[in-house]
């Protein structure tokens, strides 16, 4: 499994690519550091503060100047990697849960609905569908 996660999280690397529209360097290098921190379970600021060298406060602070947050970012990184890892037939909707994070496959459903309106199963059916 951790290959198959891996495999998902260089492939959303490399889909990062350069810096988006007015997107700050510091966010960039944020969702890259996320999607590899997810491999070991340690996405969180405490972690990502200590990878850059700055205070928790600090980040925030950068963060608030690009006008985001930490919280932001993270949700729109596990949404990317939500819809790649469904797209998996390997995976079930647990273990994706569980590779962003989410302590259960509720709280998991839930973020998931609040990114595409419809819950993973049903999203999964639908990729499933379209790639027959």
């Amino acid at each position: 499994m951790y290959r198959q996660f891996t495999e998902h999280a260089e492939k959303y690397l490399r889909s990062l690519g350069n810096r988006q529209d007015g997107e700050d360097a510091l966010v960039v290098q944020l969702r890259r550091m996320l999607a590899d921190l997810m491999a070991c379970g340690e996405a969180n600021a405490d972690a990502v503060s200590r990878r850059l060298r700055v205070s928790r406060r600090t980040l925030q602070r950068r963060l608030k100047a690009e006008k985001t947050s930490f919280q932001k970012i993270l949700n729109e990184v596990r949404a990317d990697l939500a819809v790649r890892y469904l797209s998996d037939k390997r995976l079930k909707s647990l273990e994706v849960a569980m590779l962003l994070g989410y302590s259960n496959l509720s709280s998991f459903t839930t973020a998931f609905k609040s990114w595409y309106d419809m819950p993973p199963a049903a999203y999964r059916q639908k990729i499933l569908e379209a790639g027959s």
